[in-house]
């Protein structure tokens, strides 16, 4: 008979894995602890593992032999030669997941099957009032052992469909440039691209246009048939809104009138055409909120892994990532300057790695939201430390509320938005200037908004 309660091998297999491909850890991480383990020395193996990862130590077979040597644990888990071995156990490292999934298998029947135990034993044991007593012990058991389901990058496809049906029921690449368009040619012209390896720092005061304008980076590089796979982060906002907005921005119809399925038939035809194109992208999203670096990175690996490319990481935003550490012998002695900067330097390694830019959204410091400062500039970046450093391009939307009008054919409002491109390690630094159409969620270029011109004969009196 098998025993299901233990799976040596996967064990084995996982951790040799890790050995023989250190940057795996932070995806096995995601997937396992240490008590998942069912030998008391692999879960020896695997906290060294993560004790030196978290220390930002080199991981082999020296440093684990080391560590474990410090703890008095080297003997007990079979000294060198079985971490020797572990490291022979597998010919590939690709198949860690199945290995980690078989593992974290075995510890939740491990969990059920002791549980069951013990409610057994207060079975017999008279050790209860009611039957809904039992019961209510029960399900607070299975939710605790069942596996915790993290967000997880989530591909549109999977949730398009439901979300089109929630608002029924109330009712290209850029040519001759090095990377992926930014979405706006001019802009293009200055950075030729978003570049594989490029950490983009995109920062701006609140509700300029942040966010609207990342994902317009987004949309451009993840719709077109055929495109890269593009991960989105969304740390503050629901995937739900994201979409809406991309929405709202590809099908020029009011952000609103989706909210409220207030479209007319022939925008509801437009909104179902674009959804399509949304349907059969390669744009994937995850909404988990405040997460830790190490989060990101793994999945950001693990959609490199399956796929064999990434065309855009997108992160919104750079103030709401956690620790790295999540706890585990994270120091305290370290400021939020120095842990900022731990963060833009982990992304740049990440956007180098994976070979896609990554784009990291950023607020400015309170000189710029008082209006001490009239125009960002690199100090502005809130906690700036190492962001400076770390980035190749830094860009920030800049808002003049006098540079506002109304397309009086429309009723319309736009804001004219400026693109201050700071730093441009392989390029050009200067402005663009772009027009948001807020309603829409939409940057254009500012010469093609919409009823500027008739604006300017009016302000002239021509």
């Amino acid at each position: 008979m098998i025993d299901r309660l233990q799976n040596l091998p996967a064990e084995k297999a996982t951790l040799g894995s890790i050995i023989m491909d250190p940057t795996l850890i932070d995806e096995i991480d995601l997937i396992l602890s240490p008590n998942d383990f069912s030998s008391v020395g692999h879960q020896e193996i695997y906290k060294a593992l993560l004790d030196l990862r978290d220390r930002g130590e080199t991981i082999d077979l020296v440093a684990l032999t080391t560590e474990l040597s410090r703890g008095k644990q080297l003997d007990a888990i079979g000294g060198v030669p079985y971490l020797t071995g572990l490291g022979s156990v597998v010919a590939s490292a690709a198949a860690i997941d199945h290995h980690a999934g078989l593992v974290r298998e075995a510890a939740t029947i491990r969990k059920v099957f002791r549980y069951a135990e013990s409610m057994r034993a207060r079975v017999l044991n008279g050790d209860y009032e009611t039957a809904d007593e039992l019961l209510n012990l029960a399900e607070e058991k299975v939710a605790e052992i069942r596996p915790n389901k993290r967000g997880g990058l989530q591909s549109v496809r999977d949730f398009i469909l439901d979300h089109i049906a929630v608002i029924e029921n109330t009712r290209i690449e850029g040519g001759g440039i090095l990377g992926k368009s930014w979405g706006i040619p001019k802009i293009d012209l200055l950075t030729s691209g978003a570049c594989g390896g490029q950490l983009i720092i995109i920062g701006a005061r609140p509700s300029v246009g942040k966010t609207a304008f990342a994902l317009k980076m987004a949309r451009t590089a993840g719709l077109p048939a055929g495109s890269d796979p593009v991960g989105i982060f969304s740390l503050e906002m629901r995937k739900g809104d994201l979409l809406n907005r991309m929405l709202a921005a590809e099908a020029k119809i009011p952000l609103l009138k989706i909210r409220h399925n207030k479209m007319s038939e022939g925008e509801w035809q437009v909104f179902t055409q674009v959804s399509d194109k949304f349907y059969r992208s390669n744009i994937l999203m995850e909404d988990k909120g405040r997460q830790a670096l190490n989060e990101i990175v793994a999945e950001s690996r693990a959609l490199k892994r399956k796929h064999g490319r990434v065309g855009m990481i997108l992160i919104d935003y750079l103030g709401l990532i956690g620790n790295k550490a999540r706890g585990r012998r994270s120091n305290r002695n370290v400021n939020r300057d120095q842990e900022i900067g731990e963060y833009t330097g982990t992304l740049k390694e990440l956007a180098k790695e994976l070979d896609c830019p990554v784009v990291l959204l950023a607020q400015l410091n309170r000189d710029i939201e008082k209006g001490i400062v009239k125009r960002p500039n690199l100090s502005s970046l809130r906690e700036s430390g190492n962001i400076e450093q770390d980035a190749d391009v830094v860009a920030f939307l800049h808002r003049d509320d006098s540079e506002e009008y109304v397309n009086f054919a429309t009723g319309e409002p736009i804001s004219k938005v400026e693109l201050i491109i700071a730093k441009n390690r392989d390029g050009s630094v200067g402005t663009v200037n772009l027009a948001f159409r807020r309603v829409f969620q939409e940057f254009i270029d500012w010469d093609m908004a919409p009823g500027r011109q008739v604006q300017e004969s009016l302000n002239t009196g021509s």
